[in-house]
């Protein structure tokens, strides 16, 4: 069977799930998000300990997602962090979520983090780890970005919708460079303690 996966991508935080959700009912497609898949089926080779956090087996996820896909037509919305584990030939569109620093940070302390866990996220969005993993896996061709800081997240929908249905040069992943503006705020030491 031929899949056409969308894969939403993107720091925890930046609204990977509340997006899925909402792009799954207007879009009329499945959304799975990846760890709720990994915890529920026990598709997980440990805890890190450190994080707090399952260790996703790959090996027996992929098979798994593989399954769930072609229940669901061939047509699904993937949702994680480490969202570029879905095999390349699935992929028809990756969407990488992308929030300021300092609102992403806002919004882990109001969801309880630790300061260490937080000061982890920040510093991997800010060095845009998602859109590079997604770009590693699928190449610059089906990657976008949409910055989720300070809009509703109906304004997030429409650009979605917008990147699904035509693509869109105006989201081309690369645009968004954290590192770069919080420089020019001379904020950056702030978030490299």
């Amino acid at each position: 069977m031929y899949f056409q996966l969308v894969v939403l991508s993107g720091t925890p935080g930046t609204g990977k799930t509340t997006l899925a959700r909402t792009l799954s009912g207007m879009m009329g497609v499945k959304w799975v998000g990846l760890s709720d898949l990994v915890r529920d089926k026990g598709l997980f080779l440990g805890v890190d300990a450190e994080r707090g956090s399952l260790i996703a087996d790959v090996e027996r996820l992929i098979p798994k997602l593989g399954q769930l896909a072609e229940e669901a037509g061939g047509r699904l919305i993937v949702e994680g962090h480490y969202a570029e584990v879905t095999p390349r030939e699935w992929v028809e569109k990756a969407i990488v979520l992308r929030t300021h620093p300092g609102e992403l940070w806002r919004r882990l302390a109001e969801r309880g983090w630790s300061e260490g866990k937080i000061r982890e996220n920040v510093q991997a969005e800010i060095l845009g780890v998602c859109a590079y993993n997604a770009v590693e896996a699928y190449g610059w061709e089906i990657v976008y970005e949409i910055d989720t800081s300070s809009k509703p997240p109906s304004e997030s929908v429409r650009e979605a919708l917008e990147i699904v249905s035509r693509g869109g040069e105006k989201y081309r992943v690369g645009r968004i460079n954290w590192l770069r503006q919080l420089e020019k705020e001379g904020k950056l030491e702030e978030y490299f303690k």
